[in-house]
């Protein structure tokens, strides 16, 4: 009997310990760093997590984008060369050095803080957010190729 109980203790412990979810990063550099391993490997969904709503639409959109691609060729492994935040209030911005397999780029990163978590935002471009020249560029556009197509008849 005893052996039983002590069994069954285990069990919960273990059971315990399996149901815990991982601790997410706590500082914007940790965050940065885990969403871009995410990132990198086409784990949207963990990627998510460390996510705005705004940046989950956009992961969302990209994961339907990557299904017809072989996995292989999508993944990525960035290291970081440098990471520089700076917070102010809810808001953190990290700019960062990286190296990937291909070339070494610098790239910015946007986290707003949530409920005690940094999060990664949208880029802003990918917000469809307009101004004024934006439009007018989407309206010369139009008209260009209004003006093509009316040529070709």
């Amino acid at each position: 009997m005893k052996y039983i109980i002590i069994l069954l203790c285990t069990a919960v412990v273990v059971l315990a310990a399996c149901t815990k979810q991982a601790e997410l990063p706590k500082t914007p550099e940790e965050v940065v760093k885990a969403y871009q391993a995410y990132y990198d490997q086409n784990r949207f969904a963990e990627a998510k997590l460390l996510s705005t709503t705004a940046e989950q639409k956009r992961l969302t959109d990209l994961a339907r984008m990557m299904e017809s691609e072989s996995a292989d060729s999508t993944q990525l492994t960035t290291v970081f060369l440098s990471i520089k935040c700076r917070t102010k209030g809810d808001s953190a911005f990290c700019k960062c050095r990286c190296k990937d397999q291909y070339e070494t780029y610098k790239t910015d990163f946007v986290l707003l803080r949530s409920q005690k978590q940094w999060r990664i935002d949208a880029p802003r471009e990918e917000r469809y957010e307009f101004d004024n020249s934006d439009i007018e560029g989407v309206v010369d556009t139009l008209f260009d190729l209004i003006d093509v197509e009316q040529q070709q008849q």
